[in-house]
Formats: C-alpha cells, structure tokens, sequence
C-alpha cells in the first residue's frame, strides 16, 4: 500500500488540489448567485407565510417559496427571529406587483 501511495503520490496531490479548488468555486458561484436575490429584514410578527403571500411569484407555489427560503438561508420557518436579514426567490430587478397594491 505504502508503494502505491509513494509511486501515485503526484497523481493524488493533484486531485487533492482539484477537489479543493472546485469546491472553492462552487462555493463562491453559489453566493454569486444569492446577489441576485432580494435580502429583506424580518419585521415583529412576520412569519415565512406572510413573506409568500407578500412577494408572491407566478414562478414558485408558496410552499416551495418558504421551502426555497429555509434551503437557501439555513433556516427553518420557526427559527426566524425579527430582524433576521434572509434572502427571498425573488430577483433584485423584478416588478413586484404585490407590493404596489398595499
């Protein structure tokens, strides 16, 4: 065992190295792609529910918008604490339409 590590020792450092720089890009593409996203900061009282009717998209049902948000945040729907600061499935640029009705 101790040959085949020694003989192939080049071998596994470079795909040591290429496992640690794809993870490394993979990781930063993943927060890339969290810019794009609107960040919002939790009101007193304000549950993911609310959050899904508020910024409704035709692109997502509400359960798979508060899905979404746990996913993408690390959270679950009873740690969301005011003044959280999350991300929603909702693009920077969009027109909201909800919003303009309130």
């Amino acid at each position: 065992m101790k040959k085949l590590i020694k003989k192939n020792s080049y071998t596994i450092l470079l795909l040591g190295v290429v496992f640690i720089f794809s993870l490394l890009l993979s990781l930063k593409s993943e927060q890339e792609n969290m810019d794009n996203y609107l960040s919002i900061k939790v009101a007193t009282g304000e549950t993911l529910w609310q959050l899904a009717d508020r910024y409704e998209t035709e692109k997502l049902s509400r359960t798979q918008f508060i899905s979404w948000i746990e996913e993408q945040n690390g959270i679950s729907a009873e740690s969301l604490q005011p003044g959280d600061e999350i991300f929603i499935p909702v693009e920077k640029n969009s027109t909201i339409h909800n919003l303009a009705i309130e």
